[in-house]
């Protein structure tokens, strides 16, 4: 140190000589470096390319394309010969409409035919119109004296069917219908008309479980007279093939009139079993 300070003029070059020697090193340490660098690369791409890795770019061939016309050459000799007059009286005519070809219609298939059964002689000679038609009767018929006893060959005439699906026949009273002494006073609030009702018979020529069927003039209150007045109605029991059934039910109607008073000429009322 002491020489360098006493000669300043050579500090200089021996830093330029010490700089060169630390660049000399550091670049054979890059080179060294660069080229360990590279060669591991290229050991890297040749073992990728050994394994089928990496594609390389294939030499692309260009093909030619040749084109050629399939469609049949027509000889000179079957080309329509045109002239100048042809090609001005085509010009000048109109042009002619398309022919239309008219529409088909659809074949209509007929029906097939109705198989046609053959008819017996006897249905063929059959007239609906000869049936006699049976009357109706009429609910508001007139009025009738006493319940209908009609018996047929010893037997009650069924006129219905019971409230409850029995049979129901016509009542004959026992030994006599009620008087009107009896029924006064039941028929006393109603009015004059009919009604019918329908009982089931006990013994003892009784009745019970009376019920109303039908009444006229509508709301008169007879129906509800006669069966107030049924428990003392004596009724014989439906004979049916001989033998009284007591248990059966009777229809009984019940007839309630005005007549006039032969000594005063007053209306006065009447009952009619």
């Amino acid at each position: 140190m002491s020489v360098l300070a006493s000669q300043p003029g050579l500090v200089m070059p021996l830093l330029l000589v010490r700089a060169r020697e630390r660049m000399g090193e550091n670049l054979g340490r890059r080179v060294i470096g660069i080229v360990v660098a590279l060669a591991a690369e290229a050991l890297l791409v040749w073992m990728l390319v050994s394994l089928d890795v990496i594609e390389l770019p294939k030499k692309i061939v260009p093909v030619a394309l040749t084109s050629f016309d399939v469609r049949k050459e027509v000889p000179p000799a079957a080309e329509h010969q045109t002239t100048p007059k042809d090609r001005a009286l085509a010009r000048a005519a109109p042009p002619q409409p398309a022919a239309v070809q008219p529409a088909q219609t659809p074949k209509q298939i007929a029906p097939a035919p109705h198989p046609v059964l053959p008819l017996s002689p006897q249905v063929q000679s059959f007239d609906l119109g000869k049936i006699a038609k049976a009357p109706v009767a009429s609910s508001h018929a007139g009025p009738m004296i006493g319940p209908v006893d009609t018996p047929r060959f010893g037997d009650s005439e069924r006129v219905g069917t019971a409230p409850n699906g029995q049979p129901m026949y016509a009542a004959a009273w026992y030994p006599y219908e009620p008087t009107h002494a009896q029924m006064a006073g039941y028929l006393s609030t109603a009015e004059p008309g009919w009604a019918l009702v329908t009982c089931k018979t006990v013994p003892d020529y009784r009745v019970e479980d009376c019920v109303g069927l039908d009444e006229y003039p509508d709301n008169s209150q007879l129906i509800r007279a006669v069966l107030a007045a049924s428990w003392q109605f004596r009724i014989r029991p439906p004979r049916v093939n001989g033998v009284l059934q007591v248990g059966d039910w009777v229809r009984i109607r019940v007839t309630y009139e005005e007549v006039a008073a032969p000594a005063y000429g007053d209306s006065a009322t009447r009952y009619v079993g």
